[in-house]
């Protein structure tokens, strides 16, 4: 009987252990959730949610946002999920409880005054008395919200140090700069250190001050090291940056006072954000905490999306400067959602699913003051509701959700994600600007922005060529190094970066086995250090010859093999869209793989510019074709006519590496035994298709899918 009750004990024992630690696992979605963000007139006709829920799920709506004050008992009685929206509302989203929510009306004010005082931000990230704030109040969100098990929280909608990633030097609180010095004094651990890398002379830590944005603009502008005075902004429009002669001047190319500044406001947004999440899971453990409305990846605003893919369980990225694919690698297996604003079906269809293969779990619809006519008493869709519906349906149907399912294969290809370099380009890009660089908005920088269409032209090369590329930083590069299956990294503008990166790229660089490893890059890759200084020399120059970067696109094979192309590699995102299309660049790069032996398992035709995303689930492939649409819509993309030439059917035949049934998913049919797909490729709806090693009925492959275990 002892032996019973020992037996017993011991199983109650696992069960419990067993039920904490799936408790205090992430709560991941398994379904695709379409949400929807819910305005002011649900609030304002609370005699009609009943109808408004009920229009919102014939919509094909699963869940709604609700503020955080807000009860959720209404949302749950009528069968919807919800998400806590915007729960902290001080102090992240300058736009709200601020003294500059007219930001441009500030700014003018700024620009005649040009005071260090206005770098005080109203609240500062590092203020203690802030940080207990916030985390008590996100505790107290979390614990009113928590029984009823909502989706997700969001810690607040577009927030930024600044406004959006608009320029200004904030945050010089004494809080802020008492942090900074300290951050500083750990990463460099003397003054002397630090003198000697920003060439300054400051006596003592509490001496220590960041550049401005006008000052070290003045630097680059005077040549001198502690310039005083006002910046000649004629002569700093005229500077240009040659890295063949920069070494003589070096002085005005040492940008670290200012960059490490800015790194450090990266680190304070993302060390408050981690900070408030770490403070919800004290009350719930697995409901996924994040924020919404990210900007592209910028030296302002704390936008280092890999610090904040770090702090967070969730993302909303606002796809700029390829921030959804950014996120999209280094959020690993974290959620990844995204508001969509189409009003029509044919483009909806194409985004949503094109997002969905991309590894996003939901949608959400802005917003239901389009969706819902409240100014007729029953409440009918709009036009835009009725042409989402479908879309929708689909999305959380059983053949979405094989996708959901399945595991997204990546290709040997890694491009690297460079804050430091963002943060050196930037200064260059604003040059022009002269004076006027504080009204360079996000908005500007998201269609004019050189490095991100750079960044954008050689992930559309190799999405081009079939392959699936994904986002390397430096700090995955010093942890782990470049994994061995990499055998492929790019360098896209990568200006600034360590002595102990570039000793693991000059590792990778000579590390190839059956197959040389490559590492392209458009320009000299490192000229200057992590901090924003330029060398005295260029430790791979060896491979990558001093060149603006707007002259020479540069390939090394294996350290031995050397190519060079002459011409502007940021032209290929526009000249791809061109009718005829122009392949200068991509075909260089596809003649250098095929000389190194590296091929895809899935080849095609380059004028289809289709984009491939390839699944494993159980045996089965399965692989999904998508014309190779250009969502990063920057003025010369505009201006070339958009995705025109794209928006057209295309006969294309894919030929595969291996054999198998092939079956087309969508229409659930039979194509036959072999290593080659035939079909015409939708510009707005994905191709399906799944390869299996035996032979079913095509009714049943669907079922069969859903069946198998990953």
């Amino acid at each position: 009987m002892s032996r019973v009750i020992t037996l017993v004990f011991i199983f109650v024992v696992f069960i419990k252990i067993n039920c904490f630690s799936q408790q205090n696992e992430l709560k991941l979605w398994t379904n695709y959730q379409t949400i929807m963000w819910v305005g002011d007139s649900a609030n304002k006709n609370k005699d009609k949610l009943l109808l408004f829920f009920s229009r919102l799920k014939e919509m094909g709506i699963t869940a709604v946002s609700l503020q955080s004050w807000q009860d959720p008992i209404n949302v749950l009685t009528n069968n919807l999920n919800y998400y806590v929206e915007n729960i902290i509302n001080r102090g992240l989203c300058l736009k709200w409880n601020s003294s500059v929510r007219d930001w441009d009306k500030f700014i003018r004010g700024w620009m005649t005054s040009r005071s260090e005082s206005a770098f005080i931000r109203d609240y500062c990230l590092d203020d203690p008395k802030w940080r207990n704030w916030a985390t008590e109040e996100m505790k107290k969100v979390v614990k009113k919200h928590s029984p009823h098990n909502p989706l997700a929280h969001n810690i607040r909608d577009e927030l930024s140090m600044t406004i959006s990633a608009n320029p200004f030097d904030y945050d010089y609180n004494p809080i802020a700069l008492k942090s900074f010095r300290n951050w500083l004094k750990e990463n460099y651990g003397s003054l002397e250190k630090l003198n000697n890398e920003w060439e300054t002379d400051f006596k003592n830590w509490d001496e220590v001050m960041p550049f401005s944005t006008d000052l070290i603009k003045n630097r680059m502008a005077s040549g001198l090291a502690k310039p005083t005075g006002k910046p000649d902004w004629q002569a700093l429009q005229r500077l240009k940056f040659n890295p063949k002669n920069a070494v003589n001047d070096r002085t005005r190319w040492n940008f670290s006072p200012w960059c490490d500044f800015r790194t450090y406001m990266d680190i304070s947004l993302a060390s408050a954000l981690s900070d408030i999440r770490k403070a919800a899971k004290e009350i719930d453990a697995i409901t996924p905490v994040g924020i919404e409305g990210t900007q592209m990846p910028h030296p302002f605003g704390g936008y280092d999306l890999w610090r904040l893919s770090k702090a967070l369980d969730w993302v909303e990225p606002y796809d700029i400067g390829n921030a959804r694919e950014i996120f999209g690698s280094f959020m690993g297996n974290k959620l990844i959602l995204t508001t969509v604003f189409e009003k029509e079906s044919l483009p909806a269809f194409r985004r949503l699913w094109h997002l969905l293969l991309s590894g996003d779990r939901g949608c959400i619809i802005w917003w239901s003051e389009d969706c819902i006519d409240w100014k007729n008493p029953d409440l009918p869709l709009t036009q835009k509701a009725k042409a989402l519906a479908p879309v929708l349906k689909e999305l959380t149907s059983p053949l979405a959700k094989i996708f959901l399912k399945a595991k997204p294969e990546r290709d040997s290809i890694a491009i690297y994600y460079s804050q430091p370099s963002i943060q050196v380009d930037w200064l260059f890009e604003s040059t022009v600007d002269g004076s006027t660089w504080v009204r360079r908005y996000s908005s500007y920088e998201a269609s004019h922005n050189r490095m991100a269409t750079v960044r954008n032209s050689w992930l559309k090369i190799f999405q081009d060529l079939g392959f699936n590329p994904s986002f390397i930083s430096p700090e995955q590069i010093l942890s782990d190094g470049i994994d061995e299956k990499t055998k492929l990294l790019i360098l896209p503008t990568a200006l600034a970066m360590s002595d102990k990166e570039i000793g693991k790229i000059l590792v990778f660089i000579n590390a190839g086995k059956t197959t040389p490893n490559l590492v392209f890059s458009d320009g000299t890759p490192g000229l200057f250090d992590e901090h924003g200084k330029l060398r005295a020399s260029y430790p791979l120059e060896k491979y990558f010859p001093a060149a603006n970067s707007s002259e020479t696109t540069y390939c090394v094979a294996a350290g031995t093999n050397y190519y060079s192309l002459q011409g502007d590699i940021a032209k290929y995102s526009v000249s791809r869209l061109k009718n005829p299309p122009s392949f200068e660049q991509v075909q260089w790069v596809k003649k250098i793989l095929e000389q190194s032996n590296i091929k895809n398992d899935i080849s095609y035709p380059l004028e289809a510019r289709a984009h491939i995303f390839k699944y494993k689930l159980s045996d089965a492939k399965l692989i999904a074709f998508e014309r190779g649409i250009d969502y990063q819509m920057s003025e010369d993309l505009k201006q070339a006519g958009g995705n025109e030439s794209l928006e057209v059917p295309q006969e294309i035949t894919t030929q595969l590496s291996y054999t198998g049934h092939i079956y087309d998913l969508r229409n659930q049919r039979y194509i036959g035994y072999g290593d080659k797909i035939t079909f015409t490729l939708d510009p707005w709806k994905p191709s399906l298709f799944v390869i299996l090693n035996k032979k079913i009925a095509p009714e049943t492959i669907i079922t069969y899918l859903l069946s198998a275990e990953n």
